[in-house]
């Protein structure tokens, strides 16, 4: 009989062919490089998307920002266009509106600061009603002989918006600053009362504290 023919031969020739199995520290590395890759491909994914979020916040910014800009450009055109419309309007010059629009806002920055120091503001608004009635007689005035209409008017308010200040400011000279009330809005003066009466209760409730 051939050899080759015969079916115990032929199975012990295929089952020497075969690999052996592997061992349990190969299909331990196996694993761990498994998870290795899947790892990698998770941060590969989370930093190609963080890149995206990036651009993403940046374009908003971006955006944000031009919205931003274009509103704050409203603010300023809207008050500043609309004085010299109404100057131009009114006094026939948008010269005036330029004039008294600088001196409107020397004013404002002017009164803020009278007005964190302290100074009353029934005190400031008395000083407007008198450098009102002092604007209109100007205004009467040059109406009854020097100047025409528009550049009465444009002199009365010019005369109003110098001299409310000036007068606010020479109160505050001839008063003076309450350092005292000023201090006392910026000093915690009650919670440094408060905090003493309470160490004081409390040393006298301790037998260490207690006078013998």
């Amino acid at each position: 009989m051939d050899p080759a023919q015969d079916p115990a031969t032929s199975r012990d020739a295929a089952s020497s062919s075969e690999p052996a199995p592997r061992g349990l520290r190969h299909q331990v590395g196996a694993v761990r490089d498994a998870v290795r890759r899947l790892l990698t491909a998770h941060l590969d994914l989370a930093k190609a998307e963080a890149s995206e979020i990036r651009a993403e916040i940046g374009r908003v910014a971006l955006l944000a920002g031009l919205a931003f800009g274009a509103l704050f450009v409203l603010g300023l055109l809207l008050p500043i266009g609309g004085l010299l419309f109404l100057a131009d309007w009114l006094l026939g010059s948008i010269g005036w509106g330029l004039l008294l629009g600088s001196v409107v806002l020397l004013d404002i920055a002017l009164l803020a600061v009278l007005l964190a120091l302290g100074v009353p503001a029934a005190r400031i608004g008395r000083d407007f009603l008198i450098a009102a009635f002092t604007a209109l007689v100007v205004t009467i005035l040059l109406l009854q002989f020097l100047a025409g209409g528009r550049i009465s008017v444009g002199l009365g308010l010019f005369t109003l918006f110098v001299a409310w200040p000036l007068l606010a400011g020479l109160g505050l000279a001839r008063t003076g600053i309450d350092t005292d009330a000023l201090k006392a809005r910026f000093y915690p003066t009650q919670t440094i009362e408060t905090t003493k009466e309470t160490i004081e209760w409390v040393r006298e409730r301790t037998p260490l504290g207690r006078k013998s």
